[in-house]
């Protein structure tokens, strides 16, 4: 049940007066609430310095209220509204007006139909409705959430492609590093024994070089041979 606040002044010379008089309320269909029968019965309540705070039960949606201000006076006016469930005081003036034979609100009844499209799932609906503001666009949830499965199975699909490609070129890393490794240890090795050679050939240039003879009469070498004098040998004539 909601409390409802009512106000009503009337304008004067110089500004507004409180009203005096009195508030109808009539539900306008017969409805039931849980197991309550809720017949059509008016009743009225009276405002104080043009005020009233009234408790009324709530109307669902097969019902609304006629709230009829100072009935039986020039000033007469009825609206017809829905009481919402609520322990809150509700103004008056909040109230929405509604129509009572379709109880949609007023101010659709004037307006443009709605219009209602389908579309085959989230992504197709927000497409749509980028085009077409006005319309109200529904989609299958099951759909959608289907095309959200698919969607996350295709990223899965693509991440453990991915990390297999990874794992082949941290195997293909590793081996050039081995390779690599391999090349500068056998590069060291050649090195290694270029310089026992040369050490080994320098030892013998110079083992040459130390056991080169000589003769030691004339100064050359023995295997040169001793140049005769032309005129040795010869007598005196």
């Amino acid at each position: 049940m909601a409390t409802i606040h009512i106000k009503l002044e009337h304008p004067t010379n110089g500004g507004t007066t409180p009203c005096n008089g009195t508030i109808r309320f009539t539900p306008i269909h017969r409805y039931n609430r849980g197991n309550t029968v809720i017949v059509p019965k008016p009743f009225e309540t009276n405002l104080t310095n043009g005020e009233a705070n009234v408790n009324v039960i709530e109307s669902d949606h097969t019902g609304c209220w006629a709230i009829t201000e100072l009935p039986g006076t020039p000033q007469e006016h009825t609206r017809y509204v829905q009481i919402p469930t609520t322990s809150e005081t509700l103004e008056y003036t909040d109230l929405i007006d509604v129509n009572p034979s379709t109880l949609l609100p007023a101010a659709l009844t004037a307006g443009p139909l709605l219009q209602i499209a389908l579309a085959a799932d989230a992504q197709a609906a927000l497409a749509y409705s980028r085009t077409h503001p006005e319309t109200l666009v529904l989609y299958s949830e099951e759909e959608s959430i289907n095309a959200m499965a698919a969607t996350v199975s295709e990223i899965a699909a693509v991440r453990t492609a991915a990390q297999t490609q990874a794992n082949h070129a941290t195997g293909a890393a590793r081996t050039a590093v081995d390779a690599a490794e391999a090349a500068t240890q056998n590069l060291q090795h050649i090195e290694d024994t270029a310089k026992q050679i040369g050490v080994m050939a320098g030892a013998i240039i110079d083992a040459a070089g130390n056991n080169g003879e000589t003769s030691p009469s004339t100064g050359q070498p023995q295997d040169a041979p001793v140049q005769e004098d032309p005129a040795a040998g010869k007598g005196e004539e």
